[in-house]
């Protein structure tokens, strides 16, 4: 009897244990539901945000595409609608040359009026401040006074300089010289295309503005005494300057380039004859010390010459028929060059009078501007003497230098010629070349 009060204690026991697990098991198992139904929901929720993010951006890209076309447009539109200033204005003087051709001379310049030196067609010179240039104590005027050569670009050639692509950006348009080329300068286009009115970069190579991810980041422009503080500053830096020499050159028919290679790089930049100090400066350096060369001089905008603008050069020696042909720019500039395979006289004491000889296979830098030999259109050491840096970038690392230097032989360092280094290099060979606008 005992045994089976003890076998049902037991069983109740049991029965009682069974019940409460049961009981315990129902929460848990509501919580598992629970839990299963939030994360569908969850899943469920995400993915209708995420087609929403990806509506509302497609949306936000056309409508950005959209609006990039209309400010392509309008910017050519404007470009294209500028009405060339005839008169003097606020920030210059319309002169007359020599041949009766108008010549927009920027205020706080004056026009020489030296033979030689007065005609467009020869190099029109200008030289900072107000004095007149008529020939009395020429040398020193030539030896101290910053000096710009005119170089005229009508509607045509302005739109052989620059393009808009799909997205509103404008690029300059770079050129190949070569013989074999069938137009009149023997140019073709380098790394880029247009149809209908829409200019397309065809890679990363040679192009400008633009910079060179690598090296332009904040650390190499702090230490090599860039203003620019981003990589994203310095772009809109380059492409607000050369937005703006378009628009002055529309508004003007044409630009200045220096009459010198730039100088004065160890201090305060200048563009004078006999100068020595033409290298040895970082890109960084020199496009800086290029910006500063107007001075307080407000009507105007100095800046470190475009490959665009370089090549225009180049395109009007041929045009204008002084002794530069298509031959002298891309294959051999030995007749008016400072290279290696090259014997020239030149000035060594800034006296007018080329006492000094370059010996032929010697590599010889001269002082800018210090051979006549040297000069077409009134422009000096456009090719040999030192490489002038450019605003034209390379790839991801490179800018680009032209016209070869006093290293090079003629054939292998023509005017037209591209090289391309790290913008951090200083070497004694690296120089630049400034242009100024007028505002």
């Amino acid at each position: 009897m005992e045994n089976e009060r003890r076998k049902l204690k037991i069983k109740e026991k049991i029965n009682m244990n069974e019940k409460k697990n049961r009981n315990e098991r129902k929460p848990n198992g509501a919580k598992g539901i629970t839990i299963k139904s939030i994360s569908i929901i969850l899943i469920v929720t995400i993915l209708a945000v995420t087609i929403l993010i990806v509506l509302l951006s497609t949306n936000t890209t056309k409508d950005t595409q959209e609006t990039q076309v209309r400010a392509m447009e309008q910017r050519r539109d404007y470009i294209k609608e500028i009405e060339r200033v005839t008169q003097s204005n606020e920030y210059m003087t319309m002169e007359t040359d020599a041949d009766g051709v108008q010549v927009p001379v920027p205020k706080g310049y004056v026009g020489s009026t030296i033979e030689g030196e007065n005609t467009v067609k020869g190099g029109y010179v200008i030289y900072e401040g107000t004095n007149p240039v008529n020939g009395d104590d020429i040398w020193n005027e030539r030896n101290t006074r910053n000096q710009y050569v005119w170089v005229p670009v009508d509607k045509d050639q302005l739109s052989q300089m620059y393009g808009i692509d799909s997205n509103g950006k404008m690029w300059g348009k770079l050129y190949d010289f070569d013989e074999l080329n069938s137009n009149t300068t023997g140019t073709a286009p380098n790394n880029w295309s247009e149809s209908n009115g829409v200019m397309k970069i065809s890679s990363t190579s040679y192009r400008e503005p633009d910079v060179v991810s690598y090296y332009d980041i904040p650390s190499y422009l702090r230490r090599y005494g860039a203003r620019a503080e981003s990589t994203e500053e310095l772009l809109m830096d380059l492409e607000k300057e050369f937005t703006q020499s378009i628009i002055s050159i529309a508004k003007y028919g044409g630009f200045y380039i220096g009459r010198y290679e730039t100088g004065g790089l160890n201090a305060e930049a200048k563009v004078v004859r006999m100068d020595t100090n033409i290298s040895s400066q970082t890109w960084y350096s020199m496009y800086e010390k290029c910006k500063k060369l107007r001075g307080a001089n407000e009507n105007v905008v100095t800046s470190m010459i475009f490959g665009s603008q370089f090549d225009r050069t180049l395109m009007w020696l041929i045009e204008s028929d002084n002794d530069i042909e298509i031959a002298d720019v891309a294959t051999d500039s030995k007749d008016w060059g400072n290279y290696y395979n090259v014997s020239l006289k030149y000035d060594s004491d800034g006296d007018g009078s080329e006492e000094a000889t370059k010996q032929e296979s010697r590599s010889t830098r001269i002082p800018a501007g210090s051979s006549e030999q040297t000069k077409a259109n009134n422009i000096y050491d456009l090719c040999g003497n030192v490489y002038d840096w450019t605003i034209e970038a390379c790839g991801t690392v490179n800018r680009v230098l032209r016209g070869g230097y006093y290293g090079n032989s003629s054939a292998v360092g023509p005017a037209s010629y591209r090289n391309d280094f790290g913008p951090y290099n200083s070497g004694s060979f690296y120089g630049c070349r400034a242009a100024l606008f007028i505002r």
